[in-house]
């Protein structure tokens, strides 16, 4: 199985690439994690413009035929185990997308198969990526039995 990560950030904040990276490390079989920065630059003061702007350019992105998931604080929330279950019972790769500092589009959210919310706070994006590549891994590790989820 292969996962997608697309995220969208106007920064160059590399602050917490090292937490990241050693992650996206440790997914290993039967998944494959793929990070795919979209980086965007405010082009309207218009939120719902800036949304829809962003949303164009992640669907250049998305491959049709996998399962496209998206973050959304209005998604449905999961413990460790059944995000774990979400994604090992999928018979196809997932994009997963983490929208911009407004959110994700309304017409891209309706595309989803699944919206997923970790919280009804909101979080920074480099704090929300870690935490959702972290998910990830804890979920190999429920799926594999590994101890890290036990710690």
């Amino acid at each position: 199985m292969k996962l997608n990560l697309l995220y969208v950030s106007s920064q160059k904040n590399k602050s917490a690439l090292f937490l990241e990276n050693d992650l996206v490390k440790r997914i290993k079989s039967p998944m494959k994690i793929e990070l795919k920065k979209i980086f965007c630059k405010t082009e309207s003061n218009n939120i719902e413009q800036q949304k829809n702007f962003e949303s164009e350019k992640i669907k250049k992105f998305l491959n049709k035929n996998n399962f496209l998931f998206c973050f959304d604080k209005k998604g449905e929330k999961f413990s460790s185990e059944g995000f774990s279950n979400l994604l090992f019972k999928q018979t196809k790769d997932i994009d997963f997308v983490i929208g911009g500092p407004f959110g994700i589009s309304k017409k891209l959210l309706d595309c989803s198969n699944k919206l997923i919310s970790f919280s009804d706070m909101e979080f920074s994006h480099d704090i929300f990526r870690f935490m959702a590549i972290e998910q990830i891994y804890r979920a190999q590790c429920i799926f594999n039995n590994h101890p890290y989820h036990q710690k």
